[in-house]
């Protein structure tokens, strides 16, 4: 999950909409994977883009299926801690897929990324992608609606 500090808010809450606040900065204390979405939004004949960089495959799953003619998924980046990648830190690739299963009591993720490579979040040290049951596709690159 992203936090902020009160002292990096700009302006006054609602000041750029209802519901809205815009932040110098966001920090995060857990070294676990997160995406990075580009987001295309269209209105009245008009487009532009945003990054949205959300926690978690139920947020994406969620991104997905609210997109529409106004709200379209773009590009889907993830950002792995050096743990999960295998580096010397964090790394950023575009996402090809995103599965979900059960490893005993825990739902682990898999994310393969355009090279090839195919991370998980499990700290199991043992782990086997092969041990993971009731595996669950919940991205594919071909479900961004703008290709």
């Amino acid at each position: 999950m992203f936090r902020t500090q009160d002292s990096d808010l700009i302006g006054v809450p609602g000041i750029f909409g209802e519901g809205l606040a815009h932040w110098h900065s966001v920090s995060r204390i857990l070294r676990t994977h997160w995406y990075h979405l580009t987001v295309r939004m269209s209105e009245q004949g008009r487009s532009t883009e945003l990054a949205h960089m959300i926690e978690g495959e139920h947020r994406l799953q969620n991104m997905l299926v609210t997109q529409s003619d106004e709200q379209e998924l773009v590009d889907v980046q993830v950002m792995t801690p050096a743990w999960m990648n295998k580096s010397v830190g964090w790394d950023m690739e575009r996402v090809t897929k995103v599965t979900i299963g059960n490893d005993s009591d825990f739902e682990v993720c898999l994310i393969e990324v355009e090279g090839g490579a195919v991370y998980h979040n499990s700290h199991r040290p043992d782990f086997q992608i092969d041990s993971l049951t009731d595996l669950r596709p919940i991205f594919l690159s071909s479900m961004i609606r703008s290709g």
